[in-house]
C-alpha cells in the first residue's frame, strides 16, 4: 500500500515537469507553451550595477512579480559561464538557495502560490549580450539573449512591464524604453514600460552626446559619438525622417504611435542596421551616417532602415508573433511599409523599380540555392532562432505580402490590418491569425495560396515559348521536384520579331527561362526598356548566367555596354554590383574581367554625375587585378588629390586601403600611415587597426588574426571580425585562405551560440565568398556529410557554398 502511494505521489509530482526530468536547454516550444498557459501579469523591477573597468562584472538585482493559475515548479531562463551566477535568491520571503538547471534558475513548487508571487534575487550578468567596451556597452538581447542578462521568462508571448535603475560610471548618459525618471548619485531610474516581450527590452550606457531634435510636434534625442560637424549635422535630417515615418504610420493605422517616447542610439561597430527596441531603437553608425556626399542609394538605403525600423513600432512591438517561427511576420510588415514610407521623401525615384530592386535580387540569393528556406520554418528551440533570419524572411516575404495585397486590394488590406492591430495590441498573433482576419475581406482562398508562397521553400522555373498563335506560352516547374504550383500574375510580352520579354513589369518572381538566342537578344536590347522592365531584365540575365544559360563572359562584356548608356541611378548601381560578382564568381583575373575593370574605371574618370564613379570605384577596387591595378588603386588612396571629383568617405578609404595593401605588399606600412593619418574619430581608427592586420603580406601575421577569430572574444564587434575574416579569404587568397575552412566551419556551433543572429551567415558569407574549386568543395562537403548541426545552421552552409559546391559553377 505505502509503495503505491509512492508510486501515486511521483507520478502527480512527475507531471508538473517536462517528461525528461528537467526543463532542457535553451527555451524548448513544450516548455515555452507550458509557460504561457500558467504564467501571466508579470513585471521586472531590474537594477544593474556598471563598473568603472571592464574586467569587473556587472552586477544585478531583479524583483520579480507574477501570477500562477497552478501551483507547479517554475523555470526562469538563465544562461552564464560561472557556476553560481546567483548570490541570492528569495521568493514569497522565504530565502532559498539557487539551483539551475539546464541554463535554468529553477524555483520548486513548494516555495510558490496560486497567484501573485515575487521572486528576488542578486546576480551577476553576463558579458555575452552586454556589448561592452571600455567607454559603452548595450544590450542586444534578440531572439533569447535576455536570459544570459537577468532571470526571466524569455520568450515573446510573456510580455512584462520593466523599471529599470543603472548605476553609472561618472560621465556616462544611459537611453532605456521609458523616460529617465530621476538621477541621481550615479543612479538613473527610468519610469515603467508598456508591456514588452523579453527581446526588447534594452538599454545603452556610455560617452555619447546628445543630440535633441523636435519634429512634427515631437521630441527625439539622438545618442551619438560623432565628431564630424557634417555627421551631427545629419541628426536633424535623421529625426525628420522618423517623424515622417511615425506620421504615415499613425494616418494608414489609426492607432497613435503606442509607446511612451522615441529615442535612438546610433552605435559605431553595431551587429545589425538597427534594432527596433520600443522607445530605444539602436542603430550602426555605418548605415545612418554618410559621407559627405552620399549616393542617392545610400540615401535611399538609409531612410528605409528608419522607415523599417520605425514600421516594427506597430508590426513587432505593439503586436508581436507568439513564438519564433513567425518572425518573418514583423520583418515582412517592417520592410513592405518601408517601401510605401519612403516614397514620398524621393519623388525623383521609380519606386516600383525601387520595390524590384530591393526586394528580388537577395531573396535570389538564397531561394536558388540547395539551402533554400521557406518563409515560414518551423522552430523547436529559442536556441535556434537566430538562424530563422535570412533573405528569404526579409526580402522574398514582402514580395509575397505585395502579391497578397493585390488579391485582396488596398483597401480592404489596410482594414484587416487595422483589425489585426486593435485586436492584439499588447499582446501576440499568429500568421494564421492574420490571415484569419484578412479572410473576411476577400473571396481569394489566402489559406491554400499562402501554403505554397508562404510554407514552401525554392522558386519556381518558368520557362517561356512562343506559342503558334504568336503568344507566349509559360511552364512552370518545381525545381525541387515536390509538383509545386506557385500561383502569380506575370506579364510576358513578345516582340513583333518574336522576341520574348519576360516579367516586364518585374512583379513576379522565379527564374524565367528563354533559349539562348532570345537572351542574347535581350542583353543586346536591354537598354532600349523602360526602368521597370530594364531592371526586371537586368536580373533575369543575371540569374541565366549563375543557371548556366548565359556565358559569364557575354555577361560581363553586355553590362559592361549597358552602363555606356545607364542613366537611372538604382539600375546603374545594381549592374554594376552584378558586373562585380560575375568577375569575382567566374572571371577573377582575366582578359574579361580586365575588360570590365577597364569599363569601371573609364566611368570613374569621366564626367558622368559623382555618384556614379564613386559606384564604378567601389565595385572595380573588389575585383580588378594586376600590376596596373595595383598601382591605380594604391594611387586613389594616396594621391586622391589627383582625381577631382572623387569624395570619398572615410570609409571608402579604409576599403580602398585593405584592397590597396592587399595589391602592394611592400606598401603595406606606408599605407596603413597615410590611411590613419586621414581617419577623423577613435571609434573608426580602432576599427581600421583591428581589420588592416589582416591585409597584411606576411601569412604569420594573417594566420595569428585568424587564430585570433577562433577565440570569442576575438569576435566582440562581429561587423569588424567578418570583415576581418572577409579580407583573410580573399578572392587573391584563394591557395593560402583554403586552409582557414576546415577550422572555421568547426566553431560553427560555438559560433551560432556565441554571436548574434546575422552572425554565423556572416561568418560564411565572408569565409567563402572569395573560395573556389575542388579542394574547398572537397571540405565543404565533408562537413555537411559528416558535422552533426542543426538543420537550419546547415542551411545557411548551403546558401553561402553555391557558388563552391554546385556543379554549375565549375567550368
Amino acid at each position: 500500500m505505502k509503495q503505491a502511494l509512492l508510486i501515486l505521489i511521483l507520478l502527480l509530482l512527475s507531471g508538473c515537469t517536462p517528461q525528461n526530468g528537467g526543463p532542457g536547454t535553451g527555451v524548448s516550444k513544450e516548455l515555452a507553451e507550458r509557460r504561457f498557459q500558467n504564467i501571466s501579469s508579470v513585471k521586472y523591477s531590474l537594477e544593474f550595477s556598471i563598473p568603472n573597468h571592464i574586467d569587473s562584472s556587472v552586477k544585478g538585482v531583479a524583483t520579480i512579480k507574477f501570477s500562477l493559475n497552478r501551483v507547479e515548479t517554475i523555470y526562469l531562463d538563465f544562461l552564464h559561464d560561472s557556476l553560481n551566477p546567483v548570490s541570492a535568491l528569495i521568493v514569497n520571503g522565504k530565502e532559498i538557495v539557487p539551483e539551475i538547471i539546464d541554463e535554468h534558475l529553477t524555483i520548486k513548487r513548494r516555495y510558490l502560490k496560486r497567484g501573485e508571487n515575487t521572486l528576488y534575487a542578486k546576480f551577476t550578468a553576463s558579458d555575452q549580450s552586454l556589448n561592452r567596451r571600455e567607454d559603452l556597452l548595450y544590450t542586444l538581447l534578440v531572439p533569447d539573449r535576455a536570459r544570459t542578462l537577468f532571470p526571466c521568462f524569455d520568450q515573446p508571448d510573456i510580455k512584462a512591464v520593466y523599471e529599470l535603475s543603472l548605476r553609472l560610471p561618472e560621465g556616462w548618459v544611459a537611453m532605456s524604453n521609458s523616460y529617465e525618471e530621476k538621477r541621481e548619485a550615479g543612479v538613473v531610474k527610468f519610469s515603467p514600460t508598456e508591456p514588452l516581450p523579453t527581446y526588447l527590452f534594452s538599454f545603452v550606457a556610455g560617452i555619447f552626446n546628445e543630440h535633441k531634435v523636435n519634429s512634427s510636434g515631437r521630441s527625439i534625442t539622438i545618442f551619438h559619438r560623432e565628431s564630424l560637424p557634417f555627421r551631427v549635422a545629419q541628426c536633424d535630417t535623421i529625426g525628420a525622417q522618423i517623424s515622417s515615418s511615425l506620421k504615415w504610420l499613425e494616418d494608414y493605422t489609426g492607432i497613435p504611435y503606442p509607446f511612451s517616447k522615441y529615442d535612438i542610439a546610433i552605435i559605431p561597430g553595431f551587429q545589425y542596421g538597427g534594432m527596433e527596441h520600443a522607445g530605444a531603437t539602436l542603430y550602426a553608425d555605418r548605415t545612418l551616417f554618410t559621407g559627405e556626399r552620399p549616393t542617392t542609394a545610400e540615401r535611399f538605403a538609409r531612410a528605409k532602415l528608419i522607415a523599417h525600423e520605425t514600421a516594427h513600432m506597430w508590426f513587432g512591438d505593439l503586436v508581436t508573433m507568439k513564438w519564433f517561427d513567425d518572425v518573418w511576420t514583423k520583418e515582412v510588415f517592417a520592410n513592405w511599409f518601408a517601401a510605401r514610407m519612403v516614397a514620398p521623401l524621393f519623388p525623383d525615384i521609380d519606386h516600383k523599380l525601387a520595390f524590384t530592386d530591393s526586394y528580388f535580387p537577395p531573396a535570389y540569393d538564397e531561394d536558388r540555392t540547395a539551402g533554400a528556406n521557406s518563409i515560414h520554418q518551423p522552430l523547436d528551440n529559442l536556441e535556434n532562432a537566430g538562424l530563422i533570419y535570412g533573405n528569404i524572411i526579409y526580402n522574398k516575404a514582402p514580395i509575397v505580402m505585395d502579391m497578397m495585397v493585390e488579391m485582396i486590394g488596398e483597401e480592404a488590406f489596410r482594414k484587416g490590418i487595422q483589425e489585426y492591430l486593435q485586436r492584439y495590441a499588447y499582446s501576440n498573433a499568429t500568421w494564421d491569425n492574420l490571415v484569419e482576419i484578412l479572410d473576411g475581406y476577400t473571396v481569394e482562398d489566402l489559406k491554400s495560396w499562402s501554403d505554397v508562397w508562404i510554407k514552401e521553400r525554392g522558386r519556381p522555373e518558368i520557362i517561356l515559348k512562343l506559342s503558334d498563335s504568336g503568344g507566349v506560352s509559360v511552364e512552370q516547374r518545381d525545381p525541387f521536384e515536390r509538383g509545386l504550383e506557385w500561383r502569380q500574375s506575370m506579364l510576358n510580352i513578345p516582340s513583333e520579331d518574336g522576341v520574348i520579354y519576360p516579367n516586364v513589369d518585374g512583379r513576379a518572381y522565379g527564374l524565367f527561362i528563354t533559349d539562348s538566342s532570345n537572351i542574347e537578344m535581350l542583353l543586346q536590347r536591354i537598354s532600349d526598356c523602360v526602368p521597370v522592365t530594364r531592371g526586371s531584365l537586368l536580373t533575369t540575365l543575371f540569374e541565366n548566367a549563375l543557371a548556366g544559360i548565359l556565358l559569364p563572359e557575354r555577361f560581363s562584356d553586355g553590362i559592361c555596354e549597358m552602363l555606356q548608356l545607364e542613366e537611372d541611378k538604382l539600375i546603374f548601381s545594381r549592374a554594376v554590383s552584378y558586373l562585380s560578382r560575375i568577375n569575382t564568381l567566374y572571371l577573377f583575373n582575366s582578359e574579361s574581367s580586365g575588360r570590365a575593370a577597364d569599363c569601371l574605371w573609364n566611368i570613374a574618370m569621366s564626367d558622368r554625375r559623382e555618384e556614379f564613379r564613386i559606384t564604378a570605384i567601389r565595385s572595380l577596387t573588389r575585383f580588378a587585378w594586376g600590376e596596373i591595378w595595383s598601382e591605380r588603386i594604391c594611387d586613389l588612396l594616396i594621391n586622391s588629390s589627383k582625381y577631382p571629383g572623387l569624395n570619398f568617405s572615410e570609409r571608402d578609404l579604409m576599403n580602398i586601403a585593405y584592397e590597396a595593401a592587399i595589391r602592394n605588399p611592400e606598401l603595406y606600412s606606408q599605407i596603413k600611415m597615410v590611411t590613419l593619418s586621414r581617419l577623423t574619430g577613435e571609434d573608426r581608427k580602432e576599427e581600421f587597426n583591428f581589420i588592416y592586420p589582416a591585409a597584411s603580406p606576411d601569412k604569420a601575421v594573417r594566420d595569428s588574426v585568424f587564430r585570433a577569430l577562433l577565440k570569442s572574444e576575438g569576435r566582440d564587434v562581429e561587423p569588424w571580425a567578418t570583415s576581418a575574416l572577409g579580407f583573410l579569404c580573399h578572392t587573391s587568397r584563394q591557395e593560402e585562405a583554403v586552409d582557414y575552412i576546415a577550422p572555421a566551419l568547426s566553431i560553427l556551433p560555438e559560433i551560432q551560440k556565441t554571436g548574434d543572429i546575422f552572425f554565423p551567415r556572416n561568418w560564411l558569407q565572408a569565409l567563402l565568398t572569395g573560395q573556389r574549386g575542388d579542394h574547398a568543395s572537397e571540405l565543404i562537403t565533408n562537413y555537411l556529410n559528416q558535422a552533426e548541426i542543426h538543420p537550419l545552421l546547415k542551411g545557411k552552409l548551403l546558401q553561402q557554398s553555391d557558388h563552391i559546391i554546385n556543379p554549375k559553377f565549375k567550368k
